[in-house]
């Protein structure tokens, strides 16, 4: 996210650790050789530093390897559908993070393959994770989750909606819902499984830290949408303008760039009012919602 924070880098570190002890080995076979590619090409590693955090505030009583293995595992899910998501049947996108894209390194077969067995291993590491005090039900429900999260109800019909807007314009309602199902749905879910780490968490909390969740995705996204008019391309690690060029329907284009800017400013802004009405230590929390909107990549 640009700005350097010591907190984050640590995390990051933590995080990258995790996924490549996750992932099965680089030289057995193209499809393992692309998982690598893909997974660990950088990227800011939003989902799982809001998983860490989100344990930091809420003091969880698991070990640090079970929140890195469940961090891993949501960006495991982020990252194979970036995957499935820049071949040409979808957004067709031939760069990501400043490198080809998997299906322009490799092939479109093995970029379908290579996510495809990336969303179960996300699930195969839930299931392995071994702590006395994350009890078979709390797994078993954090597995639901993440399940939900990408399923029909979550980032595939966001991806499905995101394909039928090409050519149209959306109202700023509706480029709402498809973001909250494409991108929302598993920042969302990372937040949840943390709660249910957490003991004695009471339902008002979850349910503000839900909202919260919901905010802090759509206050990504549309800074994303900006950045995709006014960023660098260095920066971004794809060409500027590509949603413009294929037509694509943004909070930019649908509200203009001052009150995109504004919107996520404010979405920000209740995001952390939120997080200050619980009784946790938020601070690391709502420094991130405010990084998230003023980034440059």
């Amino acid at each position: 996210m640009n700005k350097k924070v010591d907190y984050l880098e640590k995390n990051l570190s933590r995080i990258n650790k995790a996924l490549i002890d996750s992932l099965p080995k680089k030289n057995f076979s193209e499809i393992t050789e692309a998982i690598h590619y893909s997974v660990m090409n950088g990227g800011k590693r939003m989902r799982p530093q809001l998983m860490l955090l989100m344990a930091e505030s809420l003091k969880v009583e698991v070990k640090n390897k079970t929140i890195d293995l469940m961090a891993a595992a949501g960006e495991l899910i982020h990252c194979y559908s970036l995957i499935h998501d820049d071949l040409p049947a979808m957004d067709d996108d031939d760069f990501r993070r400043g490198k080809p894209s998997c299906h322009k390194k490799f092939s479109e077969a093995v970029a379908i393959l290579a996510g495809d067995a990336i969303q179960p291993l996300s699930l195969e590491i839930l299931t392995s994770i071994k702590d006395e005090n994350l009890s078979a039900s709390s797994k078993c429900e954090i597995i639901n989750i993440f399940a939900r999260a990408c399923g029909p109800k979550g980032m595939v019909e966001g991806q499905n909606l995101d394909i039928q807007a090409e050519g149209k314009k959306l109202s700023e309602k509706d480029l709402d819902k498809l973001h909250y199902l494409k991108t929302g749905k598993l920042i969302e879910a990372c937040v949840l499984s943390v709660c249910n780490l957490k003991k004695g968490i009471k339902p008002d909390e979850v349910k503000k830290l839900i909202i919260f969740a919901k905010k802090f995705g759509l206050a990504f996204q549309i800074r994303d949408d900006i950045l995709d008019v006014i960023g660098k391309e260095k920066e971004i690690g794809k060409p500027v303008g590509s949603d413009q060029i294929k037509n694509k329907s943004t909070y930019a284009s649908t509200l203009g760039i001052e009150k995109s800017q504004n919107k996520a400013d404010n979405l920000s802004k209740e995001a952390v009012k939120i997080l200050s009405s619980l009784p946790y230590d938020t601070e690391k929390l709502e420094n991130l919602c405010h990084l998230i909107v003023q980034r440059q990549s």
